[in-house]
């Protein structure tokens, strides 16, 4: 069902698929477009994309605190892209459930994944971070993309199906095991966010794609 997890490095290196020539860098120039709102002030971005189903990156932004954070390993937006990885959807818009915030603006969290080329599959993750409390910051393993999560200001709650009556609420730090089971009808929640899924506008291409031998 859910397992939680340390996390770890995500990815096992990119197929080749290049038919032995040198993979390309890739830049584009696209508008960043919101693909999920918390609040008023706080939501993610998808930026250099080269459609809903390819490349890009997705990024928390706070107004009202001036953060803008990449939802993924940190530092890994700083080089271009290649015509590998663009062929890839993104990690945080690979999870296609429900996404509930309902946390204070010291958290920050989305879902992720690892994906294991080798065999051809992926793990699905989510990650959780409270900017006043480093140790709380974790992983949560889960049992997919199209499962339900809630997250809380010191907890996520997971639903594995809409037959199930209740979730598993993980309290953080997600990987120390600790959880307990909340039926719907106990169930309460100070905030919800504007938004219950990530979405994307597939109408908004790319103004220029350019194409870098490396």
């Amino acid at each position: 069902m859910i397992a939680a997890t340390g996390g770890g490095s995500f990815g096992y290196g990119f197929p080749s698929g290049s038919g032995g020539r040198a993979i390309r860098s890739v830049e584009i120039d696209v508008d960043p477009q919101v693909v999920y709102r918390i609040d008023d002030h706080r939501f993610f971005t998808f930026e250099n994309y080269v459609s809903c189903s390819s490349g890009g990156f997705v990024y928390y932004n706070d107004t009202n605190k001036r953060i803008k954070k990449l939802a993924g390993i940190e530092g890994s937006d700083k080089k271009l892209q290649n015509e590998v990885s663009i062929s890839e959807r993104n990690d945080v818009l690979s999870f296609i459930g429900k996404f509930i915030y309902s946390a204070g603006d010291n958290i920050i969290a989305y879902p992720t994944r690892d994906i294991n080329y080798k065999y051809g599959n992926s793990t699905h993750f989510i990650s959780f971070q409270d900017v006043n409390d480093s140790s709380k910051d974790s992983f949560m393993k889960v049992a997919g993309p199209n499962i339900s999560i809630i997250v809380m200001s010191d907890s996520v709650l997971a639903k594995t199906s809409i037959l199930s009556e209740f979730y598993y609420s993980h309290k953080a730090p997600l990987n120390s095991g600790d959880y307990n089971f909340i039926n719907d009808e106990d169930l309460v929640l100070n905030s919800a966010s504007i938004d219950d899924r990530f979405h994307c506008n597939e109408s908004i291409k790319p103004r220029k794609i350019k194409y870098i031998s490396n």
